[in-house]
């Protein structure tokens, strides 16, 4: 019985050791953060402006009644009677031996009869409840180059239940990124005219017959219409009719703008004996060199050069820093019509032909048509990669002041990362209230690639017609590959890239988060105590190494009983040979 209660004796000190330095989780949650409209070239906002004017009606909730309903639930129909109240004079007759009445005035109440009522609704009611908005709205918006951010931690610390006062100790701070993400947008400057419609609403109906009761009224949520169509857009590179209505989201008419183009056609004379012919397009369709010899005429593409202003827009996530986004856009595209070239040089029968039905300096009209496209050549175009790389924050405030390992004299706040809150020592209760804030950076790497690209169209098909250099009508060559939805792509070699630009800047738009407060309370709550420790850290007892104390202790235990047995077996011995004949031996 001695080994058992020192097992548990030991047991039980060991867990009472232990349980004095368990911590309790402090968990204020997922904090999220959030910044928008931040340049990418530098710290700070960047410049972004939109604006509109609608011109048109709009409404809410406006309802319209169609046909009615007459009558009333309560109709009377037979009017009722009040009651009323008939009095009369009983005189009293002496007959002698006896009377007859009272000599008094009686009175009797007649009670009414109440009135008829039935329901006389008749008719059927249509109630619309409409809400909407229609006509043209004019706006634009104007974006020097920005970013949008968003970074979510969950943030925790391992705070011990209670605390030596005046003793160095740590509260065990950790944090993990849960979700971040980053959209760029590159300079871009845009107009536009969109035509809107926009419904929505619900039905109700009621129909009554008299002397039946009404029909339980019915409700219906009405087709709605939500329509933004841009009409006209502009921006740098082109003006757009119709945006987004024609094939693959492309717009139906477009005039190029930056975004201009030499286009190099030949063909042959159709006079014996044949010679060749070229002609040279540049912006807005016009003829820089034509050497053939009028309208109509037939020629095949050769080849073509484009420049463009390119609008790169980026975006990334991830629960890893950093946090990464990519895009790129052409800048200036040659391409060489391998089918065109093969027709001009080795006489192949041509796969593709313009058309040239009208061209005048005012007025141009014209058509292709290819049956097989190959077009090949080198593209430069401009990359831009992110790097958002979010840190987690925080500014802690200190109800009592305290000391920080490292620092000298009091401290009513601390402000650094949260992973590398140091080791602190308190003389009394104290409330620590944090405040947890985003210290970000961004890098911005900028560079060209230079790279090698063929498309093959089956069936391309396009028309174009313009006055004075402006497309009035416009159909973007479509092919059998986009009304299957197959890719053009030939081939596309790696791309040489080349680095121009590269800068890691603060990011900040970041709004700070308050949390929860928490408490550090001292083992002995009487006050600082005597025998300040402050400057040398003193370590927390493990609860490892007081099991190993606790187990030590069981063993030592253990092995001093069979001591004692061989003891009292020596003691019993002894007493059985000297005891006298006849005398009884104690169990004791």
């Amino acid at each position: 019985m001695r080994i058992t209660a020192n097992f548990f004796a030991v047991l039980i000190g060991t867990i009472s050791l232990s349980s004095a330095n368990a911590g309790v989780l402090y968990d204020p949650g997922t904090l999220n953060f959030a910044s928008s409209g931040q340049s990418i070239w530098a710290s700070g906002n960047a410049f972004r402006k939109q604006d509109s004017v609608f011109v048109g009606t709009q409404w809410s909730n406006k309802t319209a009644t169609i046909g009615g309903i007459v009558g009333n639930q309560n109709t009377v129909i037979i009017p009722g009677t009040s009651s009323y109240t008939v009095r009369w004079y009983e005189p009293k007759i002496n007959l002698g031996f006896t009377s007859i009445g009272c000599g008094c005035t009686k009175s009797k109440t007649i009670p009414g009869i109440p009135a008829v009522t039935a329901d006389t609704r008749t008719g059927a009611e249509i109630n619309l409840h409409t809400s909407g908005k229609v006509g043209l709205e004019f706006g634009y918006s104007i974006d020097s180059g920005s970013v949008d951010t968003t970074a979510g931690f969950r943030a925790s610390a391992d705070l011990p239940d209670t605390v030596e006062p005046n003793k160095y100790f740590s509260i065990g701070t950790n944090s993990t990124l849960v979700d971040g993400t980053i959209q760029t947008q590159s300079p871009k400057i845009e107009a536009y005219m969109s035509a809107i419609l926009k419904l929505s609403g619900s039905m109700d109906a009621q129909a009554c017959l008299a002397p039946f009761s009404c029909s339980g009224k019915g409700t219906a949520r009405l087709p709605s219409i939500d329509m933004d169509q841009r009409i006209l857009s502009a921006d740098v590179n082109s003006i757009k009719l119709l945006d987004g209505a024609g094939p693959s989201g492309d717009p139906i008419a477009e005039t190029k703008l930056f975004n201009q183009g030499l286009t190099l056609q030949g063909g042959f004379t159709t006079t014996a004996p044949p010679a060749p012919v070229f002609k040279l397009t540049g912006p807005g369709g016009i003829s820089l060199v034509n050497t053939a010899p009028g309208v109509p005429a037939v020629t095949a593409n050769l080849a073509e050069l484009e420049v463009q202003v390119p609008d790169i827009a980026t975006n990334g996530g991830g629960a890893k820093t950093p946090i990464t986004s990519s895009g790129r856009d052409d800048v200036i595209s040659a391409t060489v019509d391998i089918d065109g070239v093969a027709t001009m040089v080795a006489g192949l029968p041509p796969a593709g032909l313009n058309f040239d039905l009208i061209d005048t300096p005012v007025f141009k009209l014209g058509a292709s048509l290819d049956l097989i496209d190959v077009d090949a050549g080198p593209v430069l175009g401009v990359t831009q990669d992110f790097e958002f790389k979010p840190e987690l924050m925080t500014t802690v405030n200190f109800d009592n002041p305290i000391h920080i390992n490292g620092l000298t004299g009091d401290q009513t706040s601390w402000t650094g990362k949260w992973d590398e809150f140091p080791e602190i020592a308190i003389s009394r209760d104290t409330t620590f209230d944090p405040t947890f804030w985003i210290a970000a950076t961004l890098t911005n790497n900028m560079g060209l690639d230079l790279g090698l690209e063929g498309t093959l169209d089956v069936l391309k098909l396009g028309a174009t017609a313009s006055v004075g250099g402006i497309d009035v009508l416009g159909l973007n060559p479509i092919s059998l590959n986009e009304l299957l939805g197959i890719g053009n792509t030939l081939f596309e070699t790696d791309k040489l890239g080349f680095g121009i630009y590269s800068d890691t800047f603060s990011l900040g738009g970041f709004a700070p988060r308050a949390a929860s407060v928490f408490t550090l309370r001292l083992a002995n709550t009487g006050g600082g105590g005597s025998g300040s420790n402050i400057g040398a850290s003193v370590p927390e007892p493990d609860s490892r190494w007081l099991l190993s104390l606790g187990l030590l202790g069981l063993l030592l235990v253990g092995r001093r009983r069979p001591a004692k047995a061989s003891i009292n077996k020596r003691s019993r011995a002894v007493m059985r040979m000297t005891r006298p004949r006849g005398a009884q031996m104690s169990n004791c």
